[in-house]
């Protein structure tokens, strides 16, 4: 048996070790270890395209950003869609699937099924596998497909006694047409910090700029996954507020990113008042930022409201910034 090792206590690395030869991996410690690896591992199509991995509820413990873990184990196991269960926290990540629809089918599998960890997996197995027509039992004619159900309720009657019921009587969900959770506004703004992004990342020899390229990429990151997550487990008026709070607040940053101000202050600071003080000033913006969403996302996994805090009353008070909506308006062509 595999077990975490004291470097890792997440036990990420044991999961990586155990996926280059195999599909499912259960870490021990897991309630009903045994009966859900024999579950998962029917839920699997069996072609080395999907991992499951179930971790304890504390082993996101250590990390510094959400989904971390996933990040860590899509970059180095074989498999091209990786299934994640932190506790009974479902995540989803694919190279060869659009990454927030299978984020998607996870946490409304995981809602579904009311905390049934198991349940949640092989459901979200089964809609990816529906979601990818290179799967196994999804080509024309297979004649495998309309047994895994019974084979996939056959393990889990096995292993857990009335789930399997559940399962077999839950009819397959039709995939839903496929629609971006992060509203127009705020997509508009991400599509355009990615832009700023570029240029940040090919300025030469300015570890400012690359740690800003970096920043931007991760507040980009984060607020798509804090709209998926609002899309998949939270009412409507806090998808509605946190569309509010962030349109201003993601313009207001994408018009201190711009060219003609923070770029401009990297690549110019002569021409500049108080060049130092006026990067600091954006940086300290684009963390405070960044660091309200991922609590934003925390709270919204804990199904908790969203509580902001950050101002951002320093580029407020730049009155090169002042009217950062019409600014961002006519750069991005809004």
């Amino acid at each position: 048996m595999i077990s975490s090792t004291a470097s890792d206590p997440s036990g990420v690395t044991d999961a990586i070790a155990a996926l280059q030869s195999g599909d499912v991996y259960v870490a021990p410690g897991v309630q009903g270890q045994s009966a859900m690896t024999d579950a998962l591992s029917a839920a699997v199509p069996g072609d080395r395209t999907i991992a499951v991995v179930v971790l304890p509820e504390d082993a996101d413990l250590g990390t510094v950003y959400p989904l971390e873990l996933l990040d860590r184990l899509s970059e180095r196991v074989p498999q091209t869609t990786v299934v994640l269960a932190v506790g009974d926290d479902l995540q989803a990540g694919s190279t060869v699937i659009d990454s927030n629809d299978v984020l998607r089918i996870a946490n409304e599998n995981e809602a579904a099924a009311g905390g049934d960890t198991q349940t949640a997996l092989v459901e979200t197995v089964q809609q990816i596998v529906e979601e990818n027509p290179s799967s196994p039992g999804l080509e024309a004619g297979g004649g495998t497909d309309w047994l895994l159900p019974v084979v996939i309720g056959g393990a889990v009657l096995l292993a857990a006694g009335g789930t399997a019921i559940g399962l077999l009587a839950r009819r397959r969900r039709t995939p839903k047409t496929a629609v971006d959770p992060v509203p127009p506004g705020i997509r508009l703004r991400v599509d355009r910090l990615r832009e700023l992004r570029v240029d940040y990342a090919n300025l030469p020899g300015n570890p400012v700029a690359t740690e800003t390229a970096a920043g931007i990429e991760a507040l980009a990151s984060h607020v798509e996954q804090l709209f998926v997550r609002l899309d998949a487990k939270a009412e409507t008026d806090q998808v509605a507020l946190a569309e509010a709070e962030y349109s201003d607040k993601l313009a207001r940053l994408v018009a201190a990113l711009e060219r003609d101000y923070l770029l401009d202050l990297l690549t110019r600071p002569d021409l500049w008042d108080a060049p130092e003080e006026r990067v600091a000033e954006v940086r300290e913006a684009l963390a405070a930022v960044t660091t309200q969403i991922i609590d934003n996302i925390k709270q919204v996994n804990a199904r908790k409201g969203l509580l902001f805090q950050v101002s951002l009353d320093s580029l407020i008070g730049r009155s090169e910034l002042r009217d950062w909506e019409r600014q961002f308006k006519k750069n991005s062509g809004e």
